[in-house]
């Protein structure tokens, strides 16, 4: 079944619109009950499903908004992405602690055991100071009424212009590829750390509103959604490997460890940077191949066939195609680190990421002489 039908079309855009609302409603009720649970535990897994259904439930809210988004729907939406962010320290302390808890069982140095004792202490430590946070950040009213904006939401009808809910939803996936491209060139063109992470969150919000073409009954969107999973799922490894090495030369830069064991922090900071130029490479090929093979790639051929559906009868009546993004997910508004409202502090993080560990192997290896 195909996004966009002609047949009985009215029938099919009722039908559409009351998936769409079951999709809101769905996601809601899903968003809301790992909410529960990251309140009440500290569940890894519960903490992964709360950042991916704020993005789900986000993404179905700003696509199925009308423009100008309802007051409602951006409020809505600046809560979860602030709810989201606010779980980002926890979330990558739990990342961090899996990788060293995996490295410590293959160690059989007792040096090298207590140095990652080190790096896992004080991720420990940040996790719970991340938990803390967290929790009073997210514990508020518009996140706890949830159930009740949502029902405002729709009833302030989201499809409130005159197209069909299926041509929404396309256009806004039509509007994400295009910027998904735009962050994918300018990865390509710097292998910056900032861009690589501004096409790696382009990569989720489109695989989220693919997910909705997917829901509304397009079985072609699986191919596409499982070519951005798979690439999602890279971005995200070479991520988590960053606040690893982030926090191994915070930990290890403890000036009395370093006195002691100077030789133990430069061979450990040279096996990390080691491991990090060779992921980085990794993710530059795959970035490049992934320009050089998109235009005869499946996702293309599903999106060119997306355009055709929905926007030549457009076309040939005559009539203006308005591809802007919804304003509820404006650029300065969203998760976008390119966004001129958090480029600058996401560029330092960037670059914090790889500086410390160039610098600190380089001085360890001249106090290691």
């Amino acid at each position: 079944m195909s996004v966009h039908m002609e047949v009985q079309p009215s029938k099919e855009n009722g039908e559409n619109r009351a998936t769409l609302e079951k999709l809101l409603r769905d996601r809601q009720r899903k968003f809301t009950s790992f909410l529960m649970k990251v309140l009440s535990a500290e569940n890894v897994d519960a903490v992964h499903d709360f950042r991916v259904w704020s993005r789900r439930l986000q993404q179905v809210i700003a696509a199925g908004s009308s423009k100008p988004a309802a007051p409602e729907a951006r409020s809505t939406i600046r809560a979860l992405r602030r709810a989201r962010r606010a779980m980002g320290v926890w979330r990558d302390c739990d990342v961090v602690l899996d990788l060293v808890n995996r490295k410590m069982r293959r160690l059989r140095e007792v040096d090298e055991k207590n140095a990652y004792a080190m790096i896992r202490d004080l991720a420990m430590h940040k996790r719970e100071r991340g938990i803390r946070r967290a929790r009073r950040r997210i514990a508020s009213r518009k996140l706890l009424t949830l159930a009740d904006r949502t029902e405002r939401l729709l009833a302030e009808r989201l499809q409130a212009d005159s197209l069909p809910p299926a041509d929404t939803i396309s256009r806004s996936i039509c509007d994400a590829y295009e910027q998904w491209r735009e962050a994918l060139a300018r990865a390509c063109e710097r292998f910056d750390p900032a861009d690589i992470h501004c096409f790696r969150t382009r990569t989720k919000r489109l695989r989220y509103r693919i997910e909705m073409a997917r829901d509304l009954g397009d079985l072609e969107a699986e191919n596409a959604l499982g070519f951005l999973k798979s690439l999602q799922d890279t971005l995200g490894a070479w991520h988590d490997y960053q606040q690893f090495l982030r926090l191994t030369a915070e930990a290890l830069a403890d000036p009395e460890f370093m006195l002691r064991k100077a030789k133990l922090v430069a061979s450990l900071l040279r096996k990390s940077d080691t491991q990090r130029s060779a992921r980085s490479e990794r993710i530059q090929n795959l970035l490049a191949s992934t320009q050089q093979s998109i235009e005869t790639s499946m996702i293309e051929g599903w999106i060119a066939g997306l355009r055709t559906r929905v926007f030549a009868p457009a076309i040939a009546s005559g009539q203006a195609i308005d591809r802007a993004t919804p304003q509820a997910e404006s650029p300065t508004q969203s998760d976008n680190p390119g966004s001129s409202a958090n480029s600058a502090s996401l560029v330092a993080d960037a670059t914090a990421d790889s500086a410390p560990v160039d610098d600190f192997v380089r001085a360890m290896n001249e106090a290691a002489r």
